[in-house]
């Protein structure tokens, strides 16, 4: 196979449904699946002390340990899935990024082991978006796969957004799934203004920008369904905040699409932004962030 469904997994909750996640990915992608586990390695106490080799092959071994267990979860519920197993030592976002260099896309848990209760997103997660160069799936919520059903967040004026329903199309057509596109516009901010200004012939009122809006969405959706006709999809523009209005539709989803911008300069990974951070801190199912631009 030559692509790959890369997943980081270290015991916690969290990393046991991104397991799931990965795996159900993997499988609608006909791809292999990798678990990868991070460790580190224990420090010298003394400045220009090394442990002893011995010492590192066992640190090695129990590491690959954990992460074959990881995979012979995935295996014992898929079993026709090629997984693999993989360790690493260092920090653990640099592991996966390492790991997911030639991915197809790199799952994550929305939090690991560490941090505090009240965590809603690891810094492990927000480090591999920083940093992945393929799209990476963010496992929130509990379920998986159980509502077959996409929604994908599409910013017209964004020429990055084609890459977005992209991804979301291809999925929707590997699981299947019914697709739906949301353009959010937030219309609050026209409001005492738009009296005068509409008066005065200076600005279109509510309603005929959010047709606009609807006749943009449309567009650029026939576009991309144009490669993937049988998937069942439908759109809409709706008025509000962003990152509320995507978090409550995600209550009725299997995944959350959204994009991010690539890094200047040839660097890889994505500046997310305020409506994908508040997705991956708050939505109720898994979120995949696509870098684009």
């Amino acid at each position: 196979m030559s692509s790959t469904v890369v997943v980081g997994y270290d015991r916690s909750a969290s990393s046991e449904h991104a397991l799931l996640v990965a795996a159900q990915e993997a499988r609608a992608r006909q791809a292999g699946l990798t678990v990868v586990h991070a460790y580190h390695y224990a420090r010298p106490s003394t400045p220009m002390v090394f442990p002893p080799p011995a010492l590192q092959e066992v640190f090695d071994k129990a590491a690959l340990e954990i992460a074959e267990k990881g995979a012979d979860h995935v295996r014992s519920r898929y079993p026709d899935l090629d997984v693999r197993a993989g360790a690493g030592a260092g920090p653990a976002a640099q592991v996966l990024l390492t790991a997911a260099r030639d991915a197809e896309l790199l799952v994550v848990g929305s939090r690991g082991r560490g941090g505090f209760a009240g965590l809603l997103l690891g810094s492990v997660s927000m480090r591999v978006l920083d940093g992945a160069a393929c799209p990476v799936v963010v496992a929130r919520g509990e379920s998986a796969g159980a509502r077959d059903r996409i929604v994908v967040a599409v910013d017209v004026d964004d020429p990055g957004c084609a890459d977005v329903l992209g991804f979301a199309f291809d999925d929707a057509a590997r699981r299947p799934a019914e697709l739906v596109a949301i353009h959010v516009w937030d219309d609050e901010q026209r409001y005492v203004m738009e009296q005068n200004l509409v008066a005065a012939g200076l600005m279109h009122t509510a309603q005929e920008v959010a047709a606009d809006l609807h006749e943009c969405l449309g567009s650029l959706v026939g576009q991309a369904r144009s490669r993937h006709p049988e998937v069942e999809s439908s759109y809409r523009v709706a008025a509000g905040a962003a990152g509320k209005v995507l978090v409550e539709e995600s209550e009725h989803a299997d995944l959350v699409v959204v994009g991010a911008h690539r890094r200047h300069g040839g660097h890889a990974g994505a500046r997310v932004g305020p409506v994908a951070g508040t997705l991956l801190h708050h939505a109720h199912c898994p979120v995949a962030v696509v870098p684009h631009g």
